[in-house]
């Protein structure tokens, strides 16, 4: 059997294009088990820069970003994220209660699948086995308002890996593991004449992902995440009902190579069609401009962006994202 520890190897380099292409350098010591948590998921988020951890308008994509956000939630939301790369296809699936007395539950479960790869007999050349490698996560969040200006956040990860091979793979090893994480954050609507909202998130407190023993660990990717979110006052927009608000971000984290951020513009017309951009801040070809559409009608909604740094285009087709939403 040739191609197990190859396919290992391959693994570990791809997903760390991964991270470098949704702005997430690893830092040295980071291995493959956590780095799908540095990649950046949901349209809304990813056409604003990732500069969104102030934004009360995420809906259920505030589950990965910052679950304050899903405090102040109007109806309930069903929704469905995904996200299509050179490397891999990610999807979500995601459900929020919200309640005036009790606050906001939410519930997510989140699959990354990079693919299956054929295991051949190093004689013949035969395929005897398929070799496969997935993330899981399943999380809880909960929301609450506090007073009328701030809203508090938490959400519970359980966290998966699974490298396996099925069929007579020989010497292809079945590697495993799992941990719990939590994320904390928070949303506070400034008492000024302009609308501004600051937020902040910290993001994968939790043991190491343990996969074999304790020297063979992979330390989870703690980020903190700052930032604020402010309506600009423009007259004409206004009476024509259209809206111009304004997001800017700075991140820190070890597995983000010290510090980095983002800058957002959201365009908007009578809550009704959303033209986002962005620009991701971070050193190196993780940095670049992103773009998206929002559209909401009632009970549906649909949220469209693609990615354009230069670490994605050296991979192929920039990265898509969608999201599909039905609140009731």
């Amino acid at each position: 059997m040739r191609r197990g520890r190859p396919w290992i190897e391959r693994c570990v380099r791809a997903l760390a294009v991964v991270a470098v292409s949704a702005s997430a350098a690893t830092s040295a010591h980071a291995q493959n088990g956590g780095l799908f948590l540095l990649v950046p998921f949901g349209a809304h988020a990813v056409a604003q820069g990732e500069a969104v951890v102030a934004d009360s308008t995420l809906g259920t994509e505030a589950m990965w970003w910052n679950a304050a956000a899903l405090a102040r939630i109007g109806k309930k939301e069903l929704a469905v994220h995904h996200s299509q790369t050179l490397i891999a296809t990610s999807d979500m699936l995601t459900f929020a209660i919200p309640s005036r007395v009790l606050g906001t539950v939410a519930a997510s479960a989140y699959l990354v699948n990079y693919g299956d790869q054929a295991a051949t007999d190093p004689v013949n050349g035969t395929e005897i086995g398929t070799i496969t490698n997935r993330n899981y996560q399943l999380a809880l969040s909960y929301a609450t308002p506090v007073g009328k200006r701030l809203s508090a956040g938490v959400t519970y990860k359980f966290i998966m890996l699974r490298f396996q091979c099925t069929g007579i793979c020989g010497n292809v090893p079945v590697i495993s593991g799992s941990t719990s994480a939590l994320d904390l954050g928070a949303q506070y609507v400034l008492p000024t004449s302009l609308p501004i909202t600051i937020g902040a998130s910290v993001r994968n407190l939790g043991p190491a992902l343990q996969v074999k023993d304790a020297e063979q660990a992979d330390p989870l990717p703690r980020i903190i995440q700052v930032g604020g979110m402010a309506r600009v006052p423009v007259q004409s927009l206004t009476a024509a009902g259209a809206s111009l608000d304004v997001t800017l971000d700075v991140q820190s984290a070890a597995a983000l190579n010290g510090a980095a951020g983002g800058v957002g513009v959201v365009l908007g017309y009578r809550d009704v069609a959303f033209l986002r951009g962005g620009y991701k801040l971070q050193p190196g070809d993780a940095k670049g401009p992103s773009i998206g559409f929002g559209f909401q009608r009632g009970g549906f909604a649909l949220d469209l962006a693609r990615r354009f740094d230069a670490a994605s285009s050296q991979l192929g087709e920039p990265p898509t994202y969608i999201s599909l939403r039905a609140r009731f």
